[in-house]
């Protein structure tokens, strides 16, 4: 990575949000990009697909895109290329120390690594010792001996050498500070290196120790084991009402959902008493209605003809519940035994009769699944559901292994069929009504919705990432709606988790996707999901099921295969950066190291379980440096807490904001919504909008960059509203940041509706005002209220005190 510090602050800045937007991936290398071992590497990449067919894969975790079929042979499992998933070169768990010395000598002679050690507290006059040492212990064997690692940690180091660029300097240092850590170690380095190096380095390797998770939550581990249940199966099987009907008959609960929408919806059906408690008969109310706007998958029940989820709520199911995620709070009562959130909001410090995690298969993705990890590890119930896909399976048995919990895997079956196409869809005149076309750039969905409307005279519903989920959901009720002519919904991936879509056909405009740097294939699983989409049981009259082709010829085997292909596993539940390991590696580093040098501990000195992996490395360091630039002297709490913000990196509109919003909480420890929004290019544009919206301004030929900038502020009021929640008096303008949400989605609204071609009509936004609740903003206008007026009485009480005494 290029330095920052030869820059100057404006150039430090722009250099930053660059990188930040493209989440670039900086490699160390010793010698440059033209070394021996980067050039090894390149042609080991040519011949790692012909080993691999020839060679047994590790017993956990070989190659991932290989697995072995029945016949005891290797086949490609259609897994996209790239990051930890791309094959560098086959690695065996028999040949990790060989691999690792055969790197051994010009890592210790490097000034990088020597470097790295000395930011880690090792003195200079001691490294040369303490390297040769590690040297000839680890070509002796005496490393290997010492430390005794387990089969399942030296596949998970093949796994690491076979697939990750720099691993085998990763692994050399993380086996140097737990072999100098180590008690026999420590007389065969005396006389050799300083007993306070020793000690410098034992010190920092338990600060960063992570090889056993579950001990970070001694709530969850001091009662009796739990039970947790797994509802598993493809899109449309019904693996999440019998966990919603446990929910539902629980004293005290918690659901914990990927997204707030889906959180407002177990909110509202506890609340109306739509969902039928476990332990009572669905069909007992005759003529009760099945509520096919649910995202709920019922699956099997309405099947049977159950009525799990009712269309019209009953009393007598009716269940108080609270609702908290990252930009919303409402509140039904102080003493309310069931909630409802995002899984991020899940508070860990109750207990609970029951709690249900949804889409657990997320608790390996890089960025969101430590959430998930902290609340399968974290969450003090007697009962655990965890709802999702079947290639969680595996990895939450290794998970549960350590904790001693009971294992139930009920696996639900699709309950229509999802059938491939014959052939390509040729042009768009052969689309009908109920057709979904997926593509995955904004530019793109845009597009495609003009060509649609106006070759087809049928108005197109969108749904992609930026759009915020409340549009979204507009958006899906305009599709689903067949009293209208919106008959074609466009969209992203983002309609393959919380959008219920009567969805009849899905179309594949592509089946590549940009990650960031290149056009990568889409993962098997993410096909799936997105196929299985179409044809949901009980939403179409005749339940025959869906459909899937594509626009290109070529792409549809690639479906058909995919489709076909047995579903992966996954190999790590990823981990969140915590302000309590960040403080314990904090004290251990000399005083005053900089927050990158803790990341660099975290990568090259922590023990990890071999069933875990850390959260994105890359982009945390990065989002670190940002506010090193914008807000220096940030405290380490605020800067973690602003991590885990959701901030519009990608977006230099939003992170110009977001940088005024830092920098004015670091010089005045409070931010003013509007003084940070005004006379930045974001807000002029907003009000340029909103006079074009009230006819003061002639409407551009294209909405669509207003509809950007549009999107762009909501970006920024959710970021305002995420944190006012968690610093209230720092971020102060609550209410002043929902109006203006608000605002921004009826600006959404009408620039989605004047481009749309024909006769739709603007789709009003309403406030469901049926379920009375307390939002965020009354509570803590009820505190402000309580707090003046007991301070208030306090003086009048001091006052007559103080006349007396005087």
């Amino acid at each position: 990575m290029l330095s920052l510090l030869s820059k100057c602050s404006r150039c430090r800045h722009e250099t930053l949000v660059a990188q930040l937007r493209t989440k670039a991936v900086f490699t160390r290398s010793r010698t440059g990009g033209n070394s021996a071992k980067n050039k090894r590497i390149k042609a080991s990449r040519e011949r790692a697909t012909e080993q691999a067919k020839q060679a047994s894969s590790g017993a956990l975790y070989g190659p991932s895109s290989y697995k072995k079929n029945e016949a005891g042979g290797s086949q490609h499992s259609g897994r996209r290329s790239g990051g930890d998933d791309e094959l560098l070169v086959l690695v065996r768990s028999g040949d990790v120390w060989s691999r690792l010395q055969r790197e051994l000598r010009a890592w210790t002679k490097s000034p990088t690594v020597y470097k790295m050690l000395q930011s880690f507290g090792v003195p200079v006059r001691d490294l040369g010792a303490l390297l040769s040492s590690y040297s000839k212990a680890m070509t002796s064997g005496d490393v290997q001996s010492r430390l005794q690692y387990t089969p399942e940690q030296l596949d998970r180091i093949a796994h690491d050498l076979s697939h990750a660029l720099g691993s085998a300097d990763q692994w050399l240092s993380k086996i140097l500070f737990e072999w100098a850590a180590h008690e026999g170690t420590h007389a065969a380095l005396e006389g050799k290196v300083a007993a306070d190096t020793i000690a410098v380095m034992t010190e920092l390797f338990r600060a960063a120790d992570l090889a056993q998770p579950y001990r970070f939550y001694p709530r969850a581990r001091i009662g009796r084991p739990r039970t947790v249940i797994m509802h598993v199966g493809p899109t449309n099987s019904g693996k999440t009402h019998n966990a919603l009907r446990a929910l539902a008959a629980a004293k005290t609960g918690v659901y914990g959902g990927p997204l707030r929408l889906l959180a407002a919806e177990i909110f509202e059906r506890l609340n109306r008493g739509q969902i039928v408690p476990a332990g009572v008969d669905p069909n007992a109310d005759a003529g009760a209605e099945p509520d096919t706007d649910s995202t709920v998958d019922v699956g099997d029940a309405r099947e049977a003809g159950q009525v799990v989820i009712r269309k019209t709520g009953t009393e007598r199911y009716a269940r108080t519940c609270n609702m908290i995620t990252g930009e919303e709070q409402k509140f039904m009562g102080d003493d309310v035994g069931l909630l409802s959130c995002t899984v991020e909001m899940t508070p860990l410090n109750r207990d609970y009769d029951v709690a249900v995690l949804d889409e657990i298969q997320l608790i390996a993705d890089p960025d969101r699944g430590g959430a998930w990890t902290a609340a399968v590890l974290g969450l003090n119930a007697r009962e655990l559901h965890l709802c999702g896909e079947e290639t969680a399976v595996p990895l939450i048995q290794a998970m549960l292994r350590d904790t001693g919990d009971r294992l139930i895997v009920n696996r639900y079956q699709r309950l229509t069929p999802l059938k491939v196409a014959e052939t390509n869809l040729g042009d768009l005149t052969q689309l009908e009504k109920g057709d979904c076309i997926v593509t995955f750039s904004r530019k793109g969905i845009l597009n495609i919705k003009k060509l649609v409307e106006k070759g087809t005279g049928m108005q197109c519903a969108v749904a992609y990432g930026r759009l915020p989920p409340e549009i979204r959901n507009e958006q899906a009720a305009l599709f689903n709606d067949p009293e209208n002519n919106y008959g074609i919904l466009i969209g992203s991936d983002a309609i393959g988790l919380g959008l219920n879509l009567k969805i009849k056909r899905m179309i594949f405009e592509s089946v590549r996707k940009f990650d960031g740097n290149k056009l990568s294939p889409l993962p098997v699983a993410l096909i799936k999901q997105i196929a299985g989409r179409a044809g949901r049981f009980g939403l179409h009259s005749d339940d025959s099921g869906g459909v899937v082709t594509t626009f290109a010829e070529e792409d549809l085997d690639i479906v058909r295969e995919a489709l076909a292909a047995p579903m992966g596993e996954h190999k790590f539940a990823r981990m969140n950066l915590s302000s309590e390991i960040f403080r314990a590696i904090s004290t251990a580093l000399p005083p005053n190291s900089p927050s990158a040098t803790v990341l660099q501990v975290m990568h090259y000195v922590s023990r990890l379980h071999p069933r875990y992996s850390l959260f994105d490395m890359t982009q945390v360091k990065n989002i670190f440096e940002f506010i090193d630039v914008v807000a220096p002297d940030v405290p380490a709490a605020d800067q973690i807490l602003f991590t885990q913000a959701p901030t519009p990196w990608r977006d230099p509109y939003g992170v110009d904001i977001i940088g005024r919003m830092m920098l004015r909480y670091r010089t005045d420890l409070r931010v003013d919504l509007y003084a940070s929004l005004q006379d930045s290019t974001l807000w002029n544009k907003f009000v340029e909008a909103e006079a074009i919206q009230r006819g003061d301004k002639p409407e551009p030929k294209s909405l669509a960059d207003v509809l950007n900038i549009l999107e762009s502020v909501h970006k920024v009021v959710t970021f305002y509203l995420w944190t006012s929640y968690r610093k209230p008096l720092a971020f102060p303008h609550m209410k002043e940041g929902f109006d203006l949400k608000e605002k921004t989605e009826r600006l959404m609204d009408w620039c989605l509706d004047r481009m749309t071609t024909g006769e739709g009509g603007l789709h009003r936004r309403t406030r469901d005002d049926r379920i009375q609740y307390k939002s965020g903003v009354d509570v803590r206008q009820d505190k402000l209220r309580s707090a003046s007026a007991t301070a208030s009485e306090m003086s009048k009480n001091k006052a007559p005190s103080a006349v007396a005494a005087h």
